[in-house]
Formats: structure tokens, C-alpha cells, sequence
């Protein structure tokens, strides 16, 4: 699989065109700030990403669409095209449109439909560069096997600005979480050091052994049962006795015998006893209980109001009469013509003179009407007192029988959850003697159990005969050594230090070393951002010429962003930029990048984007567009969506 064009459309339609030579080496040169970092993660984008790293800026401004067009080793094109998730405002497209066989006539952006998803869209570029059924089961069991697809495969054709000259880092997003051991677990595979039929054979050796513990552990089981297998059968005939399923009789003399009583306990025909529980009455007894208090205490409340007006009426009687007493004793004197200031018993001169004998006669004259009026009264008062009490006496014989009821119905209501409660047991007790007395007949076939376990070891030992693992880390090894080889050959070419010296790939470090005569050196320890650079270009050409000259199911293509950053800042305003002191070491670069594409034509696609532009035959060849002068990745007369002007500040990572 190898890119044939680069496409973005604008909003309103326009389509801005990058085209690219299949099977040489396309370089791209010109300005910072003009959209070369920014080719990377549009590819990658379009190629069924998770996310979306294209910088913002003016690109994610002016662009309404990003597309490819690839090509693959069959002669089957694919358009893929993926929407700015910056329209929507999201942090990524989950659809992409994707056409096969488009030929040379680009869809206009109203053609544009998206008709998959991006997890579809990675299964069918999984299975266009053939990527077979594939799963690396980790040794220690410790993570989840891993299938290796088209995403894993892309670790290898991308090497950016930020990465190109990085000593800690050799491959794409190995900064990231978990990509260093998915790189780990999935290489073996693309370098072909893993039959890809012992990965089937090494999941169903998996199924297998999970297999084998579980009738082992069943084994294991059936034995600790049979061992305490008697002691526990008594102790479940003790406890059926108890609840009433066995006779208090019932006393086995023998391990058979006792076998025998708990067949009979689990083929008891489980009758649950039951026992009417009124919830519902007790519920309106309840209720009633409470009307009949509140009847009764309204009751009790006029009675004592009746009673206490007779008491208050009898006590204003009694008073009455004693004044009435008195206020006759008065009419002893008759005679009204008397002088009113003396006393008539003594004469004597009086400090308050004393009534007229009209007056008193008519005082005498009112308390006797009110005597009659109370006399009348009292009668009628003591009728309502004796209606009232027999009212209270009737409700409170009434609430006595209710709250005889609510007693009864509670004491029933506890016969039915002692009786629930034995049938809770009884149920309990027989389960129980079931799963025993099942657990007694696997006993008997413990022989079948031996059997299978026998049969399961021989099928896993015959399997792992095919897959001989310390042949594939065997091969493994190989093949990394026929890399380090090519690397140490392809290394004299290069303008580094330790040319002499041979260069080993750590595939469990994913670092490089150089083995000098003393002790290995690291590739964060060997120092200069030149070496770093030369190193990660020999790692990268040397896999790829590997995975081509053995058929091996990755892209064949490698872009690399800014080699030259290393030797010279960013260049100046000039048409053309002219290496000095380190141009010997830049051509070299050059030379054997082409190289390495030549001797594989036309396997290996290989684009470059650079400030640099070298006055050499090759180089100018390869140009396929000078980035300066206005001219950069984005049209100036594009329109951002939001119709605002936008400078060309974000373009670069």
C-alpha cells in the first residue's frame, strides 16, 4: 500500500491536490509555517485514527474534507475521505467515506457521502494489505491477547519532526500509553518470526489447559468430598431429624446405610405447612382500634363536662338555700318605718345602713326563682350523664374485643413465620442433601474425569509439539540479527560516529545499542541530534526492506518530516537553500535514502518534507513541490469557515 495523492476540499468545493510518485522517493520542499508537519497526521487521520492531531490553524480552518488516494499491491485504489471534526465540534470524525477503483476522477465535495465507520474502515485496511487472523497470547497471562491490525502496522511508516531526531523514542506514538508493549507484542509478526498458524494453535492450547484446571479442580473437589464425605452424611441426617423429615429413630449404622436415608430426605416430597396469616385484618383492627380511642376519649370528655356543670349547678343550689335561709330570717322584721342607720336588734348607730325590706324581700323573691330554675335543670342533666356513660361503657367493651383480636391475630401471625421458617429449613436441608449426594455420584466418575484429564495432557503436549516456542524466539532472533547486520553495513554510508561498530536493535527496550569494543552504548548515550537522526533512519529502512523482501503485511511507505533539522536552523528568505558545513553529511542522508528506494523499486515509497533543497540531480527529481513564495499547502484565497481572516501560525507542530 503505498499514497498516491493527497486531496482537501475547501468549504465551498475546492479542491487542493498533492500528488506523489508510487515506488520513489517524493520530497516536498519549503518555508516553516507552510503545512509540511502537517501531512503526517492528515494520512494518518484519514487512515482510520482514533483522533485527529492535524494542527489547528488555517488547515483546520479552510478544510472541509481530508482525503487519500492509495494504492495497494493488487492495483485496487482506494479513496478515503474523513470530515474536519472542527465543522461539527468534536474532537473526531467517527465516519468516513471510502470508494474503490476511482480511477483518476476525484469525487467533487457534494459527492461525498460517508458510508462506513472508522472501526470498518481499519478492518477492511487490515485486510487489503493481508493481515491474516493473528493473536499474541502474553506468556504471563497478565494482559488480554492482542491481535495485531492495520493500526499496530503504522508504528513503523511515520517518523515526524518531534520523532526523527528523538534518542528515547524510535518508533510513532511510542510515547503514548501501552503502544510500547503493543509494539512489543506485535513485531514478531510483521517481521513473520510467529507462524501465523501456531497463533490459532497457541489460543486453543489456552482453552485447553483453562480446561484441564477446571476438571482438575473438580478432581480435587470430589476427593476432599470423599474424604469427609461420611462425617458430613451424619451430620445432615442429625439435622433432618431435627426439623421432622427423618423419624428421631432413624440411626444409620453404615456409610451405605447412611446414603440410603439422605436419598430418602432428597426425594421428600416437599410439602411447605401453612398457616393463615390475616394481614389485612389485623391491618382494619388496627385502624378500627384507633377510631374506637378516638370515639372513646370524645366521650369521656363530655361526660366529664355534664358532670362537672351538675357539680358547679348542685354547689350554686346549696348556696341559694343558705341565702334564701338567712334572707327569711329577716322577715321577722316587718316594720320599714324604722330609722334605717340604727341597728333593729340593739338600737345601736350602724356605719352602713342596713337595706330597705323591699329590698331584701326582692333579693328573696330571685334566689327562689333560680332554686326552681336549677331544680328543674338537674334531672335533665343527670338523663344525659347515664346516656353518656353507657355510650363509654359500650365503646370501651368494643375496643377491649379489638384489642383481644389484635392479640390473637399477632400470636397467629407468629405461628406462620415459625412455621415459614421451618419450611425455609426444610428446604434449605434438602437442597443441601442433593448437592451432597451429587457430589457422592461424581465419585463414581472419577475414572471418567482421570480419563479426560489424561486425554487433555496428551492433546496440549501433541499441540505444543507444532508450536515450539523457543523456535519462534529462535527466529526471532535471526531475523533481528540479519537486521543488525544490514544496519551495521548500511551504517558506513552515514556521516555518524561508531560507523565501525556494530548496531544492535533491542526489541525488548525498542532502543538501539552500538556494541564498541569496550561496552554497548545506548542510543540516548551516544549524543548528537545527527547520530539520532541516522539511527532512526537506519531502524526504519532496515524493517521496511525486511518486511518487503519477505512479503510482510505493512504499508510500504515511509514519510519523514524535516531529516535535516539537525544541521541548520530554519532556513532564511531565500529561493533556495544551500547546506555548508554539513552538506557532505546531508548528501549522504539523501544518498542513502535513495539508495535503499532504488534497490527496492518498486516496493518502497518514501516522502520527505524539508526546508532543504540540495543542488543535486536526484533531489531535484524528486522534488514534487517547492513550498515558497506564497505557495504552501493551504490556498491563500481559502475562506475559513467562520469567514474570518487566519495567519499561518499553526500550521507546524
Amino acid at each position: 500500500m503505498q499514497i498516491q495523492k493527497i486531496i482537501l476540499y475547501s468549504h465551498s468545493g475546492e479542491k487542493r491536490i498533492l500528488p506523489f510518485e508510487l515506488g520513489k522517493v517524493n520530497i516536498i520542499t519549503g518555508e516553516s509555517k507552510s503545512g509540511k508537519s502537517a501531512l503526517i497526521e492528515i494520512i494518518n487521520y484519514c487512515l482510520a485514527s482514533k483522533g485527529c492531531d492535524i494542527p489547528e490553524g488555517i488547515i483546520r480552518d479552510t478544510v472541509s474534507y481530508f482525503a487519500i488516494l492509495l494504492a495497494f499491491n493488487d492495483s485496487e485504489t482506494a479513496f478515503i475521505a474523513r470530515e474536519n471534526p472542527n465543522i461539527k465540534g468534536i474532537q473526531a470524525s467517527t465516519t468516513v467515506c471510502l470508494i474503490r477503483n476511482i480511477g483518476e476522477n476525484l469525487p467533487d465535495l457534494e459527492e461525498i457521502n460517508s458510508n462506513l465507520n472508522v472501526d470498518a474502515l481499519k478492518d477492511y485496511l487490515t485486510r487489503k494489505i493481508g493481515i491474516s487472523e493473528n493473536v499474541h497470547v502474553p506468556d504471563s497471562l497478565t494482559r488480554e491477547p492482542l491481535n495485531a491490525n492495520f493500526k499496530h502496522s503504522r508504528f513503523y511508516c511515520y517518523q515526524p519532526q518531534y520523532l526523527v531526531a528523538d534518542p528515547y523514542q524510535l518508533f510513532y506514538n511510542q510515547n503514548k500509553e501501552f503502544v510500547p508493549q503493543s509494539i512489543k507484542d506485535t513485531l514478531p509478526y510483521f517481521l513473520g518470526a510467529v507462524n501465523e498458524n501456531s497463533l490459532a494453535i497457541e489460543s486453543e492450547i489456552t482453552q485447553l489447559k483453562k480446561l484441564l484446571n477446571r476438571l482438575v479442580r473438580e478432581k480435587r473437589e470430589s476427593e476432599k468430598i470423599k474424604s469427609e464425605g461420611i462425617s458430613q452424611a451424619f451430620s445432615l441426617i442429625d439435622e433432618a431429624k431435627e426439623i421432622g423429615i427423618l423419624e428421631k429413630s432413624a440411626n444409620p449404622q453404615s456409610q451405605k446405610e447412611a446414603y440410603t436415608f439422605l436419598e430418602y430426605v432428597s426425594n421428600w416430597e416437599y410439602q411447605p405447612l401453612t398457616v393463615k396469616a390475616e394481614n389485612s385484618a389485623l391491618k382494619d383492627l388496627i385502624d378500627k382500634r384507633g377510631e374506637l380511642k378516638i370515639d372513646l376519649s370524645k366521650i369521656s370528655d363530655n361526660r366529664k363536662a355534664a358532670t362537672d356543670y351538675l357539680k358547679n349547678s348542685f354547689g350554686y343550689s346549696t348556696e341559694a338555700k343558705q341565702q334564701e335561709i338567712r334572707l327569711e330570717s329577716i322577715n321577722l322584721y316587718k316594720d320599714s318605718s324604722k330609722d334605717k342607720s340604727l341597728c333593729p336588734l340593739c338600737d345601736n348607730q350602724l356605719v352602713n345602713s342596713i337595706p330597705s325590706i323591699d329590698s331584701i324581700n326582692q333579693s328573696l323573691v330571685d334566689i327562689r326563682e333560680d332554686l326552681k330554675f336549677t331544680k328543674a335543670e338537674s334531672p335533665r342533666i343527670q338523663s344525659y350523664i347515664d346516656s353518656v356513660e353507657t355510650q363509654y361503657h359500650s365503646v370501651e367493651t368494643e375496643l377491649k374485643r379489638v384489642e383481644k383480636s389484635i392479640s390473637a391475630l399477632y400470636v397467629e401471625n407468629e405461628k406462620a413465620r415459625t412455621v415459614r421458617d421451618l419450611n425455609l429449613r426444610r428446604g434449605k436441608i434438602i437442597g443441601r442433601v442433593s448437592l451432597f449426594l451429587e457430589s457422592i455420584f461424581i465419585e463414581q466418575e472419577t475414572e471418567s474425569i482421570d480419563s479426560k484429564i489424561e486425554n487433555l495432557k496428551s492433546k496440549i503436549i501433541e499441540l505444543e509439539k507444532t508450536v515450539d516456542s523457543d523456535n519462534e524466539r529462535e527466529l526471532l532472533l535471526s531475523i533481528l540479527n540479519k537486521i543488525n547486520l544490514q544496519m551495521s553495513k548500511w551504517v558506513e554510508g552515514l556521516d555518524v560516529e561508531y560507523e565501525n561498530n556494530p548496531i544492535r536493535f533491542d526489541i525488548n527496550k525498542l532502543t538501539m545499542y552500538i556494541d564498541s569494543d569496550t561496552k554497548p552504548i545506548a542510543l540516548p548515550q551516544i549524543g548528537s541530534g545527527a547520530n539520532w537522526v541516522a539511527y532512526h533512519l537506519l531502524i526504519v529502512f532496515a524493517l521496511h526492506k525486511h518486511f518487503i523482501q519477505n512479503n510482510r503485511p505493512v504499508p510500504n511507505f515511509i514519510i519523514i518530516d524535516q531529516p535535516t533539522q539537525v544541521y541548520y536552523p530554519p532556513e532564511k528568505n531565500d529561493n533556495v537553500v544551500e547546506v555548508s558545513a554539513d552538506e557532505i553529511a546531508v548528501n549522504k542522508m539523501f544518498d542513502f535514502m535513495f539508495n535503499v528506494v532504488e534497490s527496492l523499486t518498486p516496493k518502497l515509497q518514501v516522502i520527505i518534507t524539508d526546508h532543504a533543497y540540495l543542488k543535486n540531480d536526484r533531489f531535484e527529481k524528486s522534488v514534487r513541490e517547492i513550498w515558497r513564495d506564497g505557495l504552501k499547502l493551504i490556498p491563500n484565497d481559502w475562506t475559513p469557515l467562520n469567514g474570518k481572516s487566519t495567519v499561518y501560525n499553526n500550521l507546524e507542530k
